[in-house]
């Protein structure tokens, strides 16, 4: 039940219990005036023929007082006369039943009444005492009928409910109208405004009239200005998340062109054999060594060798190139074979093998380039901290993990990328630290401490993590976790 409604429904049941108290206070006064004027009534006649029956049974005897009484039957529709004797002598009825206490307060000259419910609807029978020659007590009974005191009361009984019923009606239906314009009305624009907030509509409003200012207007001119506080936070959310994500973007391009940097020596080395190749076959084009069919081979060697530079050039330009990410199905060997390919160079001068290990057929949803960076960082890193001959190893499997605390998340399905060097391994102390920005163990100049920050970071964009784990002396393992399928 809306809210309106309750505090309509509340004044009403207390305007109709405030009302049906008064009225039910009202008719029990009306019940008591009723009886106390029946019984006035009754004395006021009673007295009347007491006098009258008196002076008859004096002057006339008892005969002529009783016939005089029977005879005021006559004029009477409502009540019924009749003489008993209180003193139980000779022509006094049965008493039995008769209350002690009336018949001793009769007995004592005075008034007295009782009321006899076994005859519906009821009888009053009031006595007044009458002493006769001063030696026997009788009374005159009047009896009436409780038939017309008891219409009378259904008569107001019904009137009250009526009254009740219209004014109750009447105060419900001005409770109504002025509860839905006080109440009703501005609850169902606040709800509407929370409403809309919630959908994150932040521009909505809610008009108030300001001239009879209520808790209801405090409460909306209380929201109005939470939305356009919370218009405010989000424009000014929304530009700095936009200038952190430059800032990373512009970081991880500066990572990826710090790794070009790194791989270009072995580039060069890479392009040197087939530069030599280019300019023997042309020399011995231009001076005439060679001779028909040699020259038509001569041109295909060279133009074989000119698209071999062409590829090694534009996959280092490719891994160089600032692009929005995009994700899209990619085939997990060719992720590690493009980043594996630009760095034979440097591993060929360090004597390390490169080597990996990649079931057919294993795809993910990822950005090719951002998961290339990150694999080529982390061969890079173990390319340096190899500093003997040996093989790096690149392996793929499909786990069910669990991630770590810190990332949260319940276990699921991933792919799992493992880098695994044969260096001499991190320090337990240096362990914990070696994702944190800038934090670098090499030599100045030789790294900036980025490299596996921002590759914990491209991961995590993926819904994944990178563990790792290692033992001085032999080596590193560090583990690329990504979702089955993407997220």
């Amino acid at each position: 039940m809306r809210l309106a409604r309750k505090f309509t429904l509340a004044l009403v049941l207390l305007a109709v219990a405030v009302i049906s108290g008064l009225q039910y206070f009202q008719v029990r006064r009306e019940l008591e005036r009723s009886a106390l004027d029946m019984q006035h009534d009754h004395r006021l006649l009673g007295h009347t023929l007491a006098g009258a029956i008196g002076k008859a049974w004096q002057l006339a005897g008892e005969r002529e007082a009783l016939t005089l009484l029977h005879q005021s039957n006559r004029f009477q529709e409502q009540v019924h006369l009749r003489w008993v004797w209180l003193d139980g002598g000779p022509g006094t009825p049965p008493l039995e039943g008769f209350p002690p206490r009336l018949l001793a307060t009769l007995r004592e000259g005075q008034d007295g009444s009782m009321v006899d419910p076994s005859p519906e609807p009821g009888l009053l029978h009031s006595y007044t005492p009458v002493i006769i020659n001063n030696q026997r007590l009788g009374a005159i009974e009047i009896t009436e009928s409780l038939g017309d005191q008891q219409q009378h009361v259904r008569t107001i009984v019904v009137g009250t409910i009526a009254a009740t019923a219209a004014i109750t009606l009447a105060f419900l239906i001005t409770a109504m109208a002025m509860g839905r314009r006080l109440v009703g009305d501005p609850v169902d624009r606040l709800v509407t405004l929370a409403h809309r907030i919630g959908q994150g509509d932040l521009t909505a409003r809610v008009p108030l009239p300001q001239k009879h200012a209520d808790e209801l207007t405090t409460l909306a001119s209380a929201m109005n200005r939470m939305g356009e506080q919370l218009e405010e936070t989000r424009s000014r959310l929304a530009s700095e998340t936009a200038a952190r994500l430059s800032a990373v973007e512009h970081l991880r391009h500066a990572d990826r062109l710090t790794t070009v940097g790194k791989l270009a020596s072995g580039v060069a080395h890479e392009l040197g054999t087939p530069l030599n190749v280019v300019m023997g076959r042309a020399k011995m084009i231009s001076s005439g060594e060679a001779e028909g069919e040699e020259v038509g081979e001569c041109a295909q060697i060279i133009s074989q060798q000119a698209q071999h530079m062409t590829g090694i050039i534009r996959q280092l330009l490719d891994f160089a190139r600032r692009r929005a990410p995009h994700r899209a199905p990619e085939e997990v060997h060719g992720l590690v074979e493009r980043s594996l390919t630009l760095l034979r160079p440097m591993a060929s001068k360090r004597s390390v093998a490169l080597e990996a290990q990649i079931p057919d057929g294993m795809s993910l949803e990822v950005d090719g380039g951002q998961v290339q960076q990150v694999l080529t960082n982390l061969v890079m890193n173990g390319l340096q901290a190899m500093k003997r001959p040996g093989t790096l190893r690149v392996r793929a499997a499909e786990v069910r993990a669990t991630p770590p605390a810190e990332e949260g998340g319940a276990e699921a399905n991933y792919v799992r990328l493992d880098v695994e060097d044969e260096g001499d391994g991190i320090p337990p102390e240096v362990l914990p630290h070696v994702f944190e920005p800038f934090f670098t163990t090499k030599d100045v100049g030789e790294g900036t401490g980025l490299g596996l920050s921002v590759s914990y970071g491209l991961v995590r964009d993926h819904g994944g993590w990178i563990g790792v784990r290692s033992e001085p002396g032999r080596g590193s393992c560090f583990s690329v976790y990504l979702p089955r399928g993407g997220n």
